[in-house]
């Protein structure tokens, strides 16, 4: 697949944040993969509370 290009423009202090997660080898599209699936990860386990709440009523169960 072709890469595309493309220019993020960031604060000073948001590049110094961003530049702490790049490891030896990494390149920047890596670094934001990585930040990419972690969020996804948190989202995963965010719901996967909210569904062990109470709140819900199974399927089957709703008239």
């Amino acid at each position: 697949m072709a890469r595309a290009e493309k220019r993020i423009p960031v604060r000073e202090e948001t590049f110094e944040q961003l530049e702490a997660f790049k490891r030896s080898g990494d390149t920047w599209d890596d670094v934001m993969q990585q930040l990419i699936e972690a969020r996804q990860e948190q989202n995963r386990r965010e719901l996967l509370e909210r569904t062990d709440d109470e709140e819900f009523v199974p399927l089957d169960e709703v008239e």
